[in-house]
């Protein structure tokens, strides 16, 4: 019977010895990581809202949301 041969890969990260380009590589790294968060939590809120906007029960939500804002500020106003 012939032993199978584990195969370990390894990966390695290349780090820059210069304290100043590990600062750029992160600061580019950090920048586009928030640009890439904000782009894509507008586009989610963006189809969400043009869903939203195609139903009918919008302004029911609306009313719902309202009838909450009052109830909670009569309570604020009687403390």
């Amino acid at each position: 019977m012939e032993e199978k041969e584990k195969v370990v890969e390894k990966y390695y990260i290349e780090i820059p010895a210069s304290i100043k380009k590990r600062f750029l590589i992160g600061l580019v790294q950090g920048v586009g990581w928030g640009v890439g968060i904000s782009a894509g939590t507008a586009l989610i809120l963006y189809f969400i809202g043009l869903i939203l906007s195609k139903v009918d029960f919008v302004p029911i939500f609306g009313q719902l949301l309202a009838d909450i804002i009052k109830s909670a500020q009569g309570n604020l106003n009687t403390r």
